[in-house]
């Protein structure tokens, strides 16, 4: 905390820095809405452009199938819809971090990287998957009957597996969400101290998915994403990012046995190797989290008190519980 008063002068407005703290947390959450009203518009006019063009026994089609054709459709168009929203959404964050929003990507490493360290990263995205999953799977077993997150994240994820859904899933996706959370969210809150800024963008890019069973997973993520970003920069982030969604696509082809049983035997590898990992360098790991800490005490507290903060969490927590359970929106 001296050091952080020093830089600014021998007096510093404490006051103030609070102000900003809660000023630049609203900041972010408000763009992420305003980013989901963007992408949304976007969306809508690729849907309604994809069905003019296919307006030709449309509706008969529709009458004759009760309405699974239009399900269908919709399917089909949820890749094309996925990439405009979020390319044209993305384009809000140029008024949170302007110029930066690009040339944050250029910016050099903030210390080497060596293959051997980037193998261990890839292991530990691995094993986080590996442990969620089970999590997962176990309280699937303790929901009521009708709820499941995994079913449920199957659902919205099933519009997504065509060719240009996997490109949106792999390529696509991770660049602008590493793009939003780590370059202009954390960019944005970095000045408040690096521990800080990972968590709150780690928390936003958990609850931006939408969907219950992607929230602690991506929070998970979106931890190991800042340190890496933080430590490194956003180009590894980004390369990161693409190779966990490139291996979840790959190992989770249900079509091939053999492809999703090596998927289980790597992820299991991998977590027996980053608990090995996580034993020999804890030392290390907990002195680079100690550096990082916040530069004033009340900084968490400060940036937990934004009303857009907590509005965002509840609206995104409750598209979520409805995706779970369709039944539950009819009631409200």
């Amino acid at each position: 905390m001296d050091d952080f008063t020093e830089s600014r002068g021998a007096i510093f407005d404490w006051d103030l820095f609070r102000r900003d703290v809660r000023r630049d947390v609203r900041n972010c959450a408000l763009c992420l809405f305003l980013f989901y009203a963007v992408m949304l518009i976007a969306s809508v006019i690729v849907m309604a452009a994809s069905m003019l063009a296919n307006a030709a026994g449309a509706i008969e089609s529709f009458l004759e199938s009760g309405g699974q054709d239009m399900t269908d459709a919709l399917d089909e168009v949820i890749a094309p819809m996925s990439i405009v929203g979020i390319v044209a959404g993305s384009c809000v964050f140029f008024i949170l971090r302007r110029r930066r929003f690009i040339t944050d990507l250029a910016a050099p490493m903030a210390e080497p990287l060596t293959p051997r360290i980037f193998m261990i990263l890839v292991v530990v995205t691995q094993a986080i998957q590996f442990v969620y999953a089970m999590i997962v799977s176990l309280i699937d077993e303790l929901l009521p009957e009708g709820l499941s997150m995994i079913d449920s994240y199957g659902d919205a994820m099933e519009g997504l597996f065509t060719p240009l859904g996997v490109l949106y899933v792999v390529l696509i996706g991770p660049i602008f969400e590493e793009l939003i959370f780590r370059g202009a969210v954390l960019g944005t809150l970095r000045r408040f101290g690096d521990n800080f800024a990972i968590l709150f963008s780690a928390i936003l890019f958990g609850f931006y998915h939408g969907i219950i069973l992607q929230i602690p997973f991506g929070f998970a993520m979106g931890l190991l994403f800042g340190y890496v970003a933080v430590r490194w920069s956003l180009r590894i982030s980004i390369v990161l990012h693409i190779i966990v969604n490139g291996l979840s696509v790959l190992f989770s082809d249900v079509g091939n046995e053999a492809l999703t049983t090596a998927g289980g035997v790597f992820m299991i590898a991998c977590t027996a190797m980053a608990v090995v990992c996580a034993i020999k360098w804890r030392a290390t790991l907990k002195a680079r989290i100690n550096a990082c800490a916040a530069y004033y005490p009340k900084t968490y507290a400060n940036g937990f008190s934004s009303v857009a903060f907590w509005i965002f969490i509840v609206v995104m927590a409750g598209f979520g519980l409805i995706q779970m359970n369709p039944d539950l929106a009819l009631s409200l």
